[in-house]
């Protein structure tokens, strides 16, 4: 039987090209003030890290809607993006697949004008052709809704596509979609600990 031809590679964002875990932590925190009264703390917020928004109001108790959620959280994210690390091996990779003519897509469960601006502080932003973020889909990851778009965007297959993240979510999201998962610290069907093990 004939190999697949790998067309294109999805990449989760935070964690695998960027690291805004701090500033989403504040965030968070100053949306707890807000929506509950209370600041949301450090041991609710790291293992939720990367749920979505519509998980965000539910687990932490938030007396607002999504919607509401998401414009504060557009509107606030902004004044901790110097605490963003960008991957300093994320362009070169990027740029490493577009010259091998394989599509790139971002999957995220950031909506799409954040994710824009964590991706242009980065200088990502011109390197990804198709960004499937959580305000273009019903359900967020772990479900298949994101990277069934991304596909969709890029005109390929599952088994002609990998996705690679670092979370619980992204893994059961690429799963859920039939699309080979490499995890960037964390097992999958292939592990990987740098970005650069993919420049090959």
């Amino acid at each position: 039987m004939r190999p697949v031809l790998l067309r294109a590679v999805l990449f989760d964002m935070d964690g695998v090209l960027l690291k805004s875990h701090e500033a989403w932590f504040r965030t968070v925190e100053e949306s707890g003030r807000r929506f509950r009264g209370r600041p949301i703390t450090r041991e609710e917020f790291d293992p939720t890290f990367g749920q979505g928004t519509a998980a965000d109001c539910t687990v932490f108790g938030l007396s607002c809607s999504t919607a509401e959620l998401d414009a504060f959280y557009v509107a606030q994210f902004p004044v901790y993006l110097d605490t963003v690390w960008v991957n300093p091996e994320a362009v070169a990779l990027l740029e490493h697949l577009a010259a091998k003519g394989l599509g790139r897509a971002l999957v995220t469960n950031t909506t799409g004008p954040l994710a824009k601006q964590l991706l242009e502080h980065g200088r990502l932003l011109r390197h990804l052709p198709v960004l499937a973020t959580s305000d273009r889909v019903a359900r967020a990851k772990p479900a298949p809704d994101l990277v069934q778009l991304a596909l969709r965007e890029l005109g390929v297959q599952p088994d002609e596509a990998v996705m690679v993240g670092d979370s619980r979510y992204d893994r059961d999201a690429a799963r859920a979609a039939s699309v080979r998962f490499i995890g960037l610290g964390i097992d999958g069907d292939e592990r990987i600990e740098r970005l650069s093990q993919l420049q090959r």
